[in-house]
């Protein structure tokens, strides 16, 4: 059944919820799915656990594999999670506060209490540094060496482990950055650098310093990934050099320029591009034109439009609150996944997210321990999932859960005479929670949704 040597391309991709294969054999056209639990702990493990499902299921071993891709969401819910590497920053002096000054802008105006995200940077990890160059690259004051130095050795001394590098219009001459960049190689080896004349040589301070933050923050955890991945891989036999790794803008980067080389920033919408990219091919391939994708996981909806057959992209995007500038898909993520948890607030109204239990303990129907209701409990109270066939048949659900979890969580609030009827009203608030967000989205974008085709895709979508 393998087929070959190296005739197989596998795509994975690491969910919430789960971890997704796809296995194509180029000669043969033969294409086999695998889908297993992710472990959250370490993302690498669900990778390795659907490479040998393939193996026992089809026979399709590490040697048998031409090319693998990876789209993965690590990098976000580091982000997310706030469990990146211990930043310091390095700035032209008098502009430590670039930080928390930012624009000065906020995205709700109106909103009098917002707070900013926690920043990735402490203020204490600021350190300015005398060095001028103005907008034309022309030098007014030289690098201060010595406080260079002395800059480095304390943020070393602090634990800092990433350090990023961001001084006034490095994007006309980067000197003095690539001059900090020779001092941190000496005094803090093995440290991870980040320069903004690298990561996004352009006009905008606070666009520029906040893109090289959140690449300085995420590198050393996705480096840290994919060297345990490739270690793993090899292990298992897979030595192909053709292994990539999905970029934001839906195209792909090789794993040796994802490892230490700078372009963390640019796989932040790993996981999403690839579904987005995917309605593109069927726009091609089915004689669509414009369509919008739809991918419902297990924990959030990702939405997209595909106009003329392209995804419509940006170039500077918000995620999680911080800005970033990157070619990238133009996704938006609500909360509606498989394992959006539903509950009845204080004031009694039934919500739908954004919290989600994930796959471990997962819905109630798993019966891995979760007690709270989800959008897949309700799907399985109203007959849509077949509790003896889940996961490919490897995994069996339990309806009895699902509904003792609808009843706790919506229906006894709401006095609802059936877990049915709980779970046929969460199910309309989360499709109406879509519905509202979709069309908010093509209302920004000028788009017409009228001339648009749906499709819904993930684990999720076809319910």
């Amino acid at each position: 059944m393998g087929g070959r040597l190296s005739d197989w391309r596998i795509g994975v991709d690491v969910g919430g919820s789960f971890t997704d294969l796809v296995a194509f054999n180029t000669r043969s056209g033969e294409l086999k799915i695998e889908k297993v639990p992710t472990v959250k702990a370490d993302p690498a493990v669900g990778v390795m656990d659907a490479l040998a499902k393939l193996e026992r299921d089809w026979g399709v071993g590490g040697g048998d594999v031409e090319a693998f891709l990876h789209g993965t969401t690590i990098g976000t819910n580091a982000l997310l999670e706030m469990k990146g590497a211990r930043v310091g920053l390095l700035v032209t002096g008098g502009f430590r506060a670039i930080p928390q000054v930012q624009t000065g802008s906020q995205p709700r105006p109106f909103l009098l209490f917002y707070h900013r995200p926690e920043g990735l940077v402490q203020p204490v990890h600021v350190r300015d540094v005398p060095e001028r160059v103005d907008k034309s690259g022309e030098v007014i004051t030289r690098l201060d060496v010595e406080a260079t130095r002395r800059a480095v050795r304390a943020l070393r001394d602090d634990g800092v482990t990433s350090i990023a590098v961001s001084f006034l219009f490095s994007y006309a001459n980067s000197s003095h950055e690539q001059a900090a960049r020779r001092i941190i190689e000496e005094e803090h080896p093995g440290c991870v650098i980040s320069l903004s004349s690298e990561i996004m040589p352009r006009i905008r301070e606070w666009p520029r310093m906040s893109t090289t933050l959140v690449n300085a923050y995420l590198e050393p955890v996705l480096t840290a990934y994919l060297r345990s991945l490739d270690q793993q891989l090899a292990e298992r036999d897979v030595t192909t050099s053709q292994r990539y790794l999905m970029q934001s803008n839906g195209g792909v980067m090789p794993f040796s320029a994802a490892i230490r080389g700078g372009r963390t920033h640019h796989t932040l919408l790993s996981g999403p591009a690839a579904g987005v990219v995917s309605a593109a091919f069927l726009c091609a391939t089915q004689g669509f034109r414009n369509l919008v994708s739809l991918d419902i996981g297990g924990t959030s909806a990702d939405v997209a439009f595909v106009e003329g057959g392209v995804p419509v992209e940006v170039t500077q995007g918000q995620i999680e609150g911080r800005t970033v500038y990157a070619p990238m898909v133009d996704v938006e993520a609500v909360s509606a996944g498989g394992g959006t948890i539903a509950r009845v607030d204080s004031g009694g109204l039934l919500r739908v997210g954004p919290d989600s239990a994930g796959s471990d303990p997962g819905p109630a129907c798993y019966g891995r321990g979760g007690m709270e209701a989800t959008i897949t409990d309700a799907d399985m109270a109203l007959g849509y999932l077949d509790p003896d066939y889940f996961l490919g048949g490897a995994m069996s659900l339990d309806p009895a859960a699902s509904e003792r979890a609808l009843m706790e969580g919506v229906g006894n609030p709401l006095g609802s005479r059936s877990p049915q009827e709980a779970a046929w009203g969460t199910i309309k608030v989360i499709e109406v929670k879509m519905a509202d967000r979709i069309l908010a989205l093509a209302s920004e974008k000028g788009i017409s949704l009228r001339e648009f085709s749906l499709m819904a895709g993930g684990g999720a979508g076809p319910l």
